[in-house]
Parts: structure tokens; C-alpha cells; sequence
């Protein structure tokens, strides 16, 4: 559904109203493929060339020097769950679109920093 919408200025504004719940499926959507998908691939093929290692000492700590792809998977997605049902948990709120929308975040700043690693 689009609504339009005139300003004072004569300017003619185009708001596409979406659900709820398609808002809600966009915004995880990019945060499991952005994440999910794209920090896990790009990092395992960064991992793989020499004299590269994972930055963040805590994934190191958990998942061991170099993590495999198994464990960097179960543990992403444990993260994901583990994020999803903090998202329900915030039924009724509206910043519980901070939930997935920070994921995303998150993975398209990772993504962004492994594809400069694997360019350099």
C-alpha cells in the first residue's frame, strides 16, 4: 500500500507503508545474510591465506586459532537464536527493531572490514 502525502511546499512525498511484519522480515533477512552468511564466509576465506588471523580475541578464545568452518557456523547461528529470542522477549516495543537492525549492522561492518583484508 502507498499512501501520498502533500507538504506545505507543494512537495509531493511517496511513503510506502510496509507491515509490521515486513519490516520485520527485511531486517533479518540482511542481519542472517549480512552476519550470518557474509562475516562467516568472508572471514573463513580471509582465514585461509597466510599471516591472516581472526581480530577478535574473544572468537578466538571460543572457537580456538583458526576456528573451522563447524564452529564458526554453530556459532553464529547460536548468536543469531540466542538474538531472536531476545527479540521476542521485546514484544510490544518498538526497539525491537534495534535487535535485527544492529546485526546487520554489525555483519555489513564486518563484511566491509574482511573484503578490505582480502583485497590488501
Amino acid at each position: 500500500m502507498t499512501a501520498t502525502i502533500s507538504s506545505s511546499e507543494g512537495v509531493i512525498v511517496v511513503i510506502s507503508s510496509l507491515s509490521f511484519l515486513s519490516w520485520s522480515a527485511i531486517l533479518w533477512t540482511l542481519a542472517v545474510v549480512l552476519y550470518g552468511v557474509g562475516d562467516l564466509v568472508t572471514t573463513m576465506i580471509g582465514l585461509g591465506r597466510d599471516g591472516v588471523v581472526e581480530g577478535n580475541a574473544g572468537a578466538r578464545f571460543v572457537l580456538g586459532d583458526p576456528p573451522s568452518w563447524v564452529r564458526f557456523g554453530v556459532f553464529k547461528a547460536v548468536l543469531l537464536f540466542a538474538c531472536y529470542g531476545g527479540y521476542f522477549l521485546l514484544e510490544g516495543y518498538l526497539i525491537r527493531f534495534a535487535v535485527p537492525a544492529g546485526i546487520a549492522a554489525i555483519g555489513l561492518y564486518a563484511v566491509v572490514i574482511n573484503v578490505r583484508v582480502l583485497t590488501a
